[in-house]
């Protein structure tokens, strides 16, 4: 089958590519150290350990459908960064019902030399498509070597009249991921009632009014840990920034009430975007997204904050792994763009697995920094 990439495809890959391709890397200190911090954790041997995510994009209209977002890790005109991924982009994809893996091996694992660098070709954009529908950016929460990080997913949503930040920050506290090893630890009945937004760029307000009634919102369950709730902020404060392109601040208002305090985490004063390497997952999978059907060759992009900037993946069912090969992100310890193509794979169910080195190159630590996707190669 041939590879095909629509025109305006095309057209994205090479603004996105001029878009990060002159970005000076911000101070990789601190990264550095986050990636080589040492902690009595025994490896595990599995490429299975978690999965990946982060903020604020480049903008281009395709497709019919808009999207928003981007990725974290760069300092450009007082933002987050404006380069990323969406996705669906991959040739022959089609969002569906995922399938379980079939756990049957089709046949011997084997090296893809087809891997190569490259900016994701799957564009973003923030102009609304007929009909009012956006791919929205919204994170969650999950485990991961380093502990909890948040992750990101793009949802296609009808809007019907609502703003993305506000449809967006719904979606966040009270939608069940695609990702099954995604969440959201916003208490049951969570809602979103309001969404007041004030100023514009970096001096952007948003207050965010939310309810439960069954759940005090200004303290924290017992069930929850301190890192869980500080996390679930930022999952809001995230996801608000990827909607609205924008560094931003935000306020809470608890049962119409101004709330200094939300989950037990004091929110006196206005929150902020934490950094990005306390919060952030370091590898994402964007496209293909989870459930994606699609046919061989098919092209994997992604994001990585990758040690030496080398990026391993893997397709397996059950545990027999299929095809395997190596790329190599646009930088090391930042988030940066990867690329590869899949040029043949048997027919069937599918984890596609991808995966940074581990730093600390030996058996303790905290190990590698997974994201994995389930799809389905179609005949």
């Amino acid at each position: 089958m041939t590879d095909y990439r629509d025109p305006d495809d095309e057209r994205v890959h090479d603004l996105l590519h001029d878009a990060v391709r002159d970005i000076d890397p911000p101070d990789r200190l601190d990264s550095i150290r986050a990636r080589t911090r040492v902690r009595s954790i025994r490896r595990r041997r599995t490429w299975f350990l978690g999965a990946g995510a982060a903020v604020v994009a480049t903008a281009a209209t395709v497709a019919g459908v808009a999207v928003v977002g981007g990725l974290p890790g760069t300092d450009q005109a007082g933002g987050p960064g404006f380069a990323g991924g969406t996705p669906g982009g991959a040739a022959g994809s089609t969002l569906t019902t995922p399938a379980a893996p079939s756990g049957s091996p089709t046949e011997p694992a084997a090296t893809d030399a087809s891997s190569t660098a490259a900016t994701p070709s799957s564009p973003t954009a923030t102009a609304e498509a007929e009909g009012g529908t956006q791919a929205l950016p919204v994170y969650y929460v999950g485990e991961t070597s380093y502990g909890l990080r948040l992750f990101r997913e793009f949802h296609r949503t009808q809007l019907d009249g609502q703003d993305p930040v506000s449809a967006a920050l719904t979606q966040a506290v009270s939608t069940t991921p695609d990702d099954g090893d995604y969440r959201t630890d916003w208490p049951e009945g969570t809602r979103v009632e309001e969404v007041d937004v004030d100023g514009s760029g970096a001096h952007t307000m948003v207050t965010v009014h939310l309810a439960n009634d069954g759940v005090d919102l200004r303290q924290r369950p017992e069930q929850m840990s301190r890192d869980q709730a500080r996390l679930a902020l930022q999952q809001l404060v995230y996801t608000a920034e990827a909607a609205a392109q924008s560094q931003l601040r935000m306020s809470f208002v608890v049962d119409g009430e101004p709330a200094d305090s939300v989950l037990g985490v004091d929110t006196s004063r206005p929150l902020k975007e934490a950094d990005q390497v306390d919060v952030v997952a370091l590898v994402w999978i964007i496209d293909p997204p989870e459930g994606a059907r699609l046919s061989a060759p098919f092209t994997v992009s992604g994001l990585a904050n990758a040690f030496e900037a080398t990026v391993h993946w893997e397709l397996s069912q059950g545990d027999t792994v299929v095809k395997r090969g190596t790329t190599t992100a646009e930088q090391a310890f930042v988030m940066a763009p990867y690329e590869f193509t899949v040029k043949s794979v048997p027919p069937g169910d599918y984890t596609l697995t991808v995966t940074d080195d581990d730093p600390t190159g030996g058996t303790e630590g905290p190990g590698v920094s997974v994201d994995t996707k389930s799809i389905t190669v179609l005949p």
